[in-house]
């Protein structure tokens, strides 16, 4: 069994502060090419995860809400394992860029990540797949990437691979 989240709150309860922490930490931000608040995008990944890939584990919900704030934000990696715990904190560090120069070594690395932060990845990858038409064929790349992941039998992954591979096959034309 994982170790339980540093907080004692409800299982519910530990996503809803992720979101909230999510929210507050990418304020002020907006998604590339549109004025929609960049907390849009995480919560998309995030609902994703759970509504598409039938995943409803609070731990992984809420890294799924915290996917880029390592990367985008100030928001410390002791602020998240505090409230998170450590397996939500692990994962939202395994989606983070650790340089801009990085991008092969990433995939790479997210290749070994453990099956919940490569989940997260595909959602991510699908929900940009929805972007502005100027990014399409730059994130079609990164969700065929993402697809590469699939590469254990968790149901979940199975599902995100069945989902993505239909988003790309349908993007792509």
């Amino acid at each position: 069994m994982p170790p339980e989240p540093a907080t004692s709150a409800p299982p519910a309860a530990l996503w809803q502060q992720a979101a909230a922490m999510a929210a507050q930490a990418h304020e002020g931000q907006t998604c590339p090419g549109t004025s929609i608040p960049y907390i849009a995008h995480p919560s998309r990944v995030a609902m994703l995860v759970a509504a598409e890939f039938h995943c409803t584990d609070p731990e992984i919900i809420a890294a799924a809400y915290l996917h880029d704030v390592f990367e985008k934000t100030s928001l410390s990696r002791e602020a998240v394992a505090l409230t998170m715990g450590a397996n939500a904190t692990a994962w939202v560090e395994w989606l983070s860029k650790t340089s801009p120069d990085e991008k092969e070594a990433y995939w790479e690395r997210l290749a070994q990540a453990p099956w919940q932060a490569r989940l997260i990845k595909m959602a991510d990858a699908l929900d940009h797949l929805h972007g502005p038409a100027e990014y399409h064929e730059a994130r079609l790349k990164s969700a065929r990437k993402a697809l590469a992941l699939a590469t254990s039998d968790e149901a979940e992954i199975k599902r995100a691979a069945r989902v993505l591979e239909d988003a790309i096959h349908h993007g792509s034309h």
